[in-house]
Parts: structure tokens; sequence; C-alpha cells
């Protein structure tokens, strides 16, 4: 039987769910290729440390180098994270015509176009499915199923920390503090939840979705990000008296410019959306994406961002792939994201959405008349408001506002007009709604 070798760099959480799956799906993969996956070497940090899994230590190596210079591996996965190295061992693997498997997203959305120009000039694949929303097949359906069509919009939860704290806020009423404590004491979350809950790791993921489905090249530090640290318990209770759930969304729409070429929204942000909407049930740490495309309309793929093994199932069916295209004397089968953008970024300012404002004012004649004014000479038109009584003299009292759908740069200016007055007691707080 015909053999392939690969080799893993990284023996962590997700490449024990790679060995894991290699072992216990053997007999099912060789049947389904007719032919062996052989792992020929596994580098990792310390070949002291304790594993899950047993190896042979006749495998482990220290050295990156050595998965790059053997002649027997013809796939490098590269499962160490981080960019500097990983990149460095990427290079060197399409340098030496070796095809590889990833699941690092803050490598692709940092040096992604580099690592694809190297492989074309080199004629070797580079796949990727497990860099965004884990075992959820996004990347293959952006590739090749929706190849044929043309996606005007993604709306995605791509982070299951965030969605995992937003839930318990939604369903228990607790404060974000409670709830990212609960997501850290059962691993949801790490020990530094900074990358999660600013929304940079939901932005590093909308990076490789956005090149892949529209086209674009973006980088992490284009997007329009807001994390949810700033997010009270008052403002779920508000969103389900509007019939709105709140999630950390990840957005790209392709928008046309007065006839000129197409531009693409990119935002990371809180997000009120509509309760009944494909993504408003979407609970705990799953992960899900709803594309819109103009052949098949909405579509939505479901299911575990995280984790050894849905992760490892993602690298593995790369694995798999990648595997037939050698066998087969095809790579290239699926062209990776096109060598020049497509659409340019439509800048921020110019973002078109409706919002939630919640105010904290002065009990004081005229309060709302100010605003409402404000709202108005910046072309902003009201939909709704709600004020609750504060019985404590001289306490703020909370006003909150919906509006129609604005432009986010007059909504900023009468924003920055509204907090100087000095009725407005706490700076505003605002929330895009998306129709996700």
């Amino acid at each position: 039987m015909r053999e392939v070798g690969i080799g893993i760099a990284g023996f962590g959480v997700v490449g024990g769910g790679v060995l894991s799956i290699l072992r216990k799906h053997a007999g099912d993969i060789e049947a389904r290729l007719g032919a062996r996956i052989v792992v020929r070497r596994i580098a990792l940090r310390d070949p002291e440390k304790g594993r899950p899994l047993d190896v042979d230590r006749a495998l482990l190596t220290t050295r990156l180098e050595d998965l790059v210079e053997d002649p027997e591996i013809a796939v490098v996965v590269e499962l160490i994270g981080g960019v500097d190295q990983a990149f460095d061992l990427v290079r060197s693997a399409l340098e030496r015509g070796k095809h590889v498997v990833t699941a690092n997203k803050a490598l692709l959305a940092a040096r992604g176009e580099e690592i694809f120009r190297l492989a074309r000039e080199k004629g070797v694949d580079v796949y990727y499915e497990a860099a965004v929303c884990g075992g959820v097949p996004i990347i293959r359906t952006l590739r090749e199923a929706l190849a044929s069509d043309r996606i005007n919009a993604l709306h995605g939860i791509v982070n299951g920390t965030t969605n995992f704290i937003l839930t318990a806020m939604a369903e228990r009423g607790e404060p974000i503090e409670t709830a990212l404590a609960e997501a850290q004491r059962l691993g949801y979350a790490e020990a530094d939840p900074t990358l999660d809950v600013s929304g940079g790791d939901a932005a590093q993921k909308l990076c490789v979705l956005a090149q892949l489905a529209f086209g674009a090249r973006i980088r992490p530090q284009d997007v329009l990000t807001e994390g949810i640290m700033s997010l009270k318990p008052e403002d779920f209770r508000w969103a389900r008296e509007f019939g709105y759930a709140l999630k950390l969304l990840a957005v790209a729409r392709r928008t046309s410019s007065n006839g000129g070429p197409d531009q693409l929204e990119a935002r990371v942000h809180p997000a009120f959306i509509p309760a009944g909407s494909l993504l408003a049930g979407v609970r705990g740490a799953m992960n899900a994406v709803v594309l819109q495309s103009e052949a098949l309309g909405p579509s939505m793929l479901y299911g575990q961002g995280a984790g050894a093994m849905p992760t490892g199932s993602a690298v593995v069916s790369d694995i798999i792939d990648l595997t037939r295209n050698i066998l087969a004397g095809s790579p290239g089968r699926v062209p990776l994201p096109p060598a020049k953008p497509l659409v340019g970024l439509r800048p921020h300012d110019e973002v078109r959405c409706a919002y939630y404002l919640h105010f904290s004012v002065q009990d004081a004649p005229g309060v709302l008349a100010r605003i409402a004014s404000q709202l108005a000479a910046h072309k902003i038109s009201i939909a709704a408001v709600q004020q609750r009584e504060q019985n404590d003299q001289g306490k703020p009292v909370p006003l909150v506002i919906v509006t129609h759908v604005a432009r986010e740069a007059d909504l900023r200016a009468a924003i920055a007009l509204i907090d100087r007055d000095p009725t407005t007691l706490a700076p505003t707080r605002l929330i895009r709604i998306e129709s996700a």
C-alpha cells in the first residue's frame, strides 16, 4: 500500500487530537484513500513532558528543521501557534516543495498573502480548515461548495469563549466578571483572555474568512473591533424588551459605492440581532456562520469551534484531502485565494445600521428634547425611546433610544456633542443592531 509521510509541529491539545484521530480511524482512512498516512516526525518543545497519548519516542524531535529536511515527509502540519516561528516553519516547508496544513488563524491573518504567494510559486498546497471555527467546515464550504456562488454577507459567532460568557449573562443575569471567571474555571477561557474578550481573535478569523468569501485583503488592524468587557446585565434586559439577542458578531458585507467597485465592511463587535434569527439560538461555546449568497440565499454552518477532537478532525480532513492530491499528482486542485484583492475596505465611518444607545442623564426638564434635537441635527431618526423612573434624587436616569438606520460617522458626531452636555452624566454606550 502506498504511504504518504507527514510531520507534525506541536503536540499540545490539537496535536494530541490529530494523532488520536489518525490512530482511531486509520482503517477507515486507508479504505477511503487506498493509501496509508504515516506520521514520520513530531516536533515539540519538551520531549519529557507527560502526554495523554503515548507515541514512539523515536518520532520525537525538538528541531522544527527535522520536519522540513526529512525527504519522506510530504506534508508539514503546523500546530505551534503564534506568528514568527510558525511563519519560518511554513516558509521553509513551502520552499522545500512540501505541502502545509495549519490551524493558525493569527499566522494567516498576518502573513497569509506571503504564504499563498510562495505556495503558488512552488506549486504546492496550503490547507487551513481548522484555523476558523474548529471542526465546522466553513473554509471548505467557501473554497469548494460555494465556489459557483457570490457571497454578499457573512455574519458569524466565531469565538466560543465570548459566546459562552454572553450566554451566561443573558440566561442568568450575571455580570461579565462572574461569567468570565466561570468560563476560565471550566476551561473555555484562557488565564489571560484578552485576545478573546477584546474581539481580537474574532478579527483574525474574519480576515481569513473575508479573503475566501470576498477576495479581500485585510489585516486585523483594518477591522473595526470592539470587545465585550463594557457590556452590562441591563443591556441583555433591554435586548429582550426590544425583541433582540446580544452576541459578539464578526460581520463582513459587500457594498456598492455609487456604481464604483465593490467595497467590504469588516467589523467585530457586540450586536443586537432579532431573537428569532438563526444566530440568536447559538448558545454556550458553540460557533456558527450565516452566509448570504445570491444563488443559495441564507445558509448556516454550526458546531464546536474549539477543542482537541473538533479541531483535530478539521486538521485530519485537510491531511486526507492533501493526500488525495499527492496520490493523484494534482496539487492546486482547489485554488488558493485570489492573488489580487477583488474588493476594497469600506471606511468604518460609512457603516450604516440601526443603533441601541444607552444614556445616563440627569432627571431634569428638557433632557430628552436636547438629545432628540442633536440626533435629528445629524440626520438620525429615532425608532423607540424607553426611560426608567429613578427614585433616588440626583442619581443618573437611564435613557434608552433605538435608532433607525444611520451612518456611523453621523452617530459618533452626535454622541460626542451629547456627552459634552452637563446633563449627560456618563459616556453614552452604543450597540449596533444587525438583521442577521
